[in-house]
């Protein structure tokens, strides 16, 4: 039930319509109508457009709008796993489930949209890269998550923008669509490789030339797994915080 309104509630807000959906889908239409003027739009563009498209919505959803709700909601659902049966694990859980809905929501958008021009096929292919982008959107949940518990909400409000064009350039590999080198694309690259968005451009890219995907595979995933450390640390810390306040209390 919580799910539900939860999701009903987000539909409902005009920016995670404008920002989320429309946004992308608007500049996925525009770079399709560009590509075509320009040059021929071959199958590796295709998937190109679609999955750099997925992710500025994901991004802006997943980190942005995920951030400013776990900021509001936080210390209520704390307060509830502590007065009922609603455990925090179970609220997390219930919003993951929610962003999963509403990431799918975003992607199906675009890729509609993709088949209705004609500039993308539904296959297996297709579906797989959704899945991968489902997965990514988790990913980014999770960071959202961590967000909105560290950072007061008005600070996240402030900071909507920058964040949210912060994770698009991360989770984008644009050495893959812009023909530009140099120390600074070399420097965001490497920084890239720590993130999921870069292996997932590697998964496109062999998967347009049917090459083994296996490594890359092991890599998204791998890299996927890492947002466990700043959980862990998190974990730690609130741990050590505790056990402070434990010994401070049977001092005094």
């Amino acid at each position: 039930m919580i799910t539900w309104i939860d999701i009903v509630d987000t539909y409902r807000n005009k920016r995670f319509i404008m920002f989320t959906i429309i946004f992308p889908l608007f500049w996925y239409i525009m770079m399709v109508n560009v590509r075509h003027v320009s040059v021929t739009f071959d199958l590796k563009q295709s998937y190109l457009w679609l999955v750099i498209a997925c992710i500025i919505g994901i991004s802006g959803n997943s980190v942005v709008t995920f951030a400013k709700k776990i900021s509001g909601t936080y210390r209520f659902y704390q307060l509830q796993a502590k007065t009922s049966h609603y455990s925090l694990s179970r609220w997390l859980i219930s919003q993951l489930l929610v962003q999963l809905i509403l990431n799918l929501s975003i992607c199906l958008t675009v890729l509609l949209s993709g088949i209705i021009m004609h500039t993308i096929a539904l296959n297996g292919k297709t579906l797989f890269i959704v899945l991968l982008l489902l997965l990514m959107g988790v990913y980014l949940s999770i960071i959202g998550f961590l967000i909105g518990v560290l950072v007061d909400g008005k600070t996240i409000a402030a900071l909507s923008m920058p964040l949210s064009m912060i994770f698009g350039v991360l989770m984008i590999r644009w050495n893959t669509i812009l023909p530009i080198q140099g120390i600074l694309m070399t420097s965001v690259s490497v920084i890239q490789k720590i993130f999921p968005g870069y292996y997932l451009f590697d998964i496109i890219n062999k998967l347009v030339k049917h090459e083994s995907v296996l490594v890359a595979m092991v890599q998204f995933f791998s890299s996927c797994l890492l947002i466990l450390v700043p959980i862990v640390l998190l974990m730690v810390l609130k741990r050590n915080k505790i056990k402070q306040v434990v010994i401070v209390g049977k001092i005094s």
